[in-house]
């Protein structure tokens, strides 16, 4: 069962959250504000921290700040939820703190809930990855239990359609929900916008070659470095295809042919599978280049500065994946724009 401590001087509101979080199988502590958030959190290792913005003897943003410098509560994540600091100005703020999501109220109760579980999905899977490397030198038959208890752990989500189950990142529905909505505040209010489709070459034949299971270990180590190598407020999405995409808020053109190189260098650098692995599942010698000739290849879009009404969220996501096909067109390992 997992741990929510929520934080809120308003009573009314802390305790509607408790029932919430209860009702969804949540075990629940509750704070009036944020020197206590702090205190219980020490205490308590709650899987997640719920925090109000404004609450008096510690605000959420001194909290945040103070439960992410301490060695022992810097893990936990923290999702805002206030309806004091709106501005996207503020919102920048808390999640450069360290805050995983930001909400502001008034809020749906089971987007609340499905978020929630989303950011401590992500958790898991950051910190059973950070320690791949020590579970590889297993025997066999522990790595094959491994990949069948990460599977199991997905599958408890499958019925969440907001979270595509393999990686914990979102699912392609919420990304479409979440581009809708990101495109039409950057039209209103003028802001940069884009979208970052980046494609696995060869997943297909290395599922076929060497397993499922592999593959979807491929697929969850690179889940884990997109997290690692993107901004806080960047939405993820994995879709069964092989694609994963990326919504750029306030970032225009250059920007997110830059951010997709640097993705791009990045997942390149990665040994996706090292020795002690193919040893491990008995891979012949002769096979072991393939694994380590992955591949990727990205397209990038950005809204237009001048654009009519009929231009939507859908035609900025097929200029992403159309640069897309142009860089696969290019070979392999190859990044490319929108063109306009």
């Amino acid at each position: 069962m997992p741990k929510v401590l929520v934080a809120d001087d308003n009573t009314e509101m802390r305790e509607t959250l408790e029932r919430i979080f209860l009702f969804y199988g949540f075990e629940v502590l509750s704070a009036v504000n944020g020197q206590e958030a702090v205190d219980m959190a020490r205490e308590g290792n709650p899987d997640l921290i719920i925090l109000d913005g404004m609450m008096p003897v510690m605000d959420g943003f001194e909290a945040c700040r103070v439960l992410k410098s301490a060695s022992h509560t810097a893990d936990i994540p923290i999702v805002f939820l206030t309806a004091n600091y709106t501005d996207p100005e503020q919102r920048v703020i808390g999640l450069e703190l360290g805050a995983d999501d930001y909400m502001l109220k008034p809020f749906n109760s089971k987007e609340l809930v499905a978020r929630s579980k989303a950011v401590i999905k992500r958790a898991e899977i950051i910190k059973l990855l950070q320690t791949d490397n020590d579970r590889l030198n297993t025997k066999n038959s522990q790595i094959q239990n491994e990949f069948k208890t990460l599977l199991d752990q997905s599958q408890s989500m499958q019925k969440e359609s907001l979270i595509e189950p393999l990686t914990g990142l979102y699912s392609l529905a919420f990304f479409d929900r979440r581009l809708k909505e990101e495109f039409r505040r950057a039209r209103r209010y003028k802001k940069d916008l884009s979208v970052v489709v980046v494609q696995i070459n060869n997943l297909v034949q290395i599922e076929e070659t060497f397993g499922q299971n592999l593959s979807n270990y491929i697929v969850m180590k690179m889940a884990n470095g997109l997290l690692n190598k993107t901004r806080s407020e960047d939405i993820i999405a994995f879709s069964t295809e092989g694609r994963f995409y990326i919504i750029l808020p306030e970032t225009g053109q250059q920007g997110a042919f830059l951010e997709a190189e640097r993705i791009r260098l990045t997942l390149s650098a990665v040994d996706f599978v090292d020795d002690d692995m193919l040893e491990a599942m008995i891979v012949p010698k002769r096979k072991m280049n393939e694994l380590r000739q992955l591949s990727f290849n990205l397209g990038t879009a950005a809204m237009p500065e001048e654009m009519d009404d009929n231009y939507t969220q859908n035609d900025l996501l097929n200029e992403a994946k159309d640069a897309l096909k142009k860089a696969a067109r290019a070979g392999k390992d190859k990044t490319a724009a929108a063109e306009r």
